[in-house]
């Protein structure tokens, strides 16, 4: 089998898309992206995600305060929310016991399937030379979004994925060693010491920032988590009727 096939190399080049050239993206291509979602893989069949295309300027502009001024948000060609969806099989299917969609296993599923669904619509607009970039902050403010968007009980948005013509080429960040995240029969038992890679994720960000950012793997994900804990989505969640139990 050919290992450099056109799809090994889309996936390996991957890298967050967050400037755009001016073309819209046409109707054949945007459904070709939604079919492509729609064909994720999905726990039991249930399907449990929606999408909702922002199109209004008005609630592009709100989506990207809510995210924190992502720019990117506002002026992407498409932009797609997904969202974990109970809702629709809360109101659908016919079960014995309802309360069902309140325990942590069905909201797991619900989020792994969206989740699927936006990384095979990336894949798929990457693959017709479109870039795209999902952006977590949205749950910045999660009741704000749930008004902007009128989002039923047993519903979360998760992300958006902004998707457009690319206006730079991909920079595509250097990703954890192998066997830190890989392990064979039990959990990855890395041998080398994190300082490697730590050095060479300094040196990535200072070359590409001419010396400006020079923070290490350890330094900059240590400071995502301590800014943005959003430690207020479980009581979200909880509200909308998940995880009750």
């Amino acid at each position: 089998m050919d290992k450099q096939n056109e799809m090994i190399k889309t996936l390996m080049n991957h890298s967050s898309t967050r400037t755009y050239t001016d073309p819209a993206i046409d109707e054949t291509t945007k459904k070709t992206i939604l079919d492509c979602a729609q064909m994720a893989p999905t726990s039991s069949y249930l399907q449990a995600y929606s999408i909702i295309e922002v199109n209004d300027a008005q609630k592009r502009e709100s989506l990207s305060t809510i995210s924190g001024g992502q720019e990117w948000v506002k002026k992407a060609p498409l932009a797609l929310v997904f969202c974990a969806d109970l809702h629709r099989s809360d109101t659908l299917l016919e079960v014995a016991d309802p309360t069902v969609y309140q325990n942590t296993e069905l909201y797991t599923v619900a989020v792994v399937d969206a989740s699927l669904a936006a990384q095979k619509a990336l894949i798929a607009a990457q693959s017709m030379g479109l870039g795209g970039i999902i952006v977590g902050g949205i749950r910045n403010e999660m009741e704000q979004l749930a008004a902007l968007f009128n989002l039923p009980e047993k519903v979360m948005p998760l992300f958006v994925l902004c998707i457009g013509f690319p206006a730079e080429p991909a920079i595509t960040k250097p990703r954890l060693p192998q066997e830190f995240v890989v392990g064979r029969d039990s959990y990855p038992n890395p041998t080398t010491s994190i300082e490697t890679y730590n050095q060479i994720v300094s040196e990535f960000f200072s070359q590409v920032t001419n010396g400006i950012d020079h923070y290490n793997w350890v330094e900059r994900t240590s400071h995502a988590l301590d800014m943005k804990p959003r430690n207020e989505v479980t009581d979200f969640v909880k509200k909308v009727g998940l995880l009750q139990k």
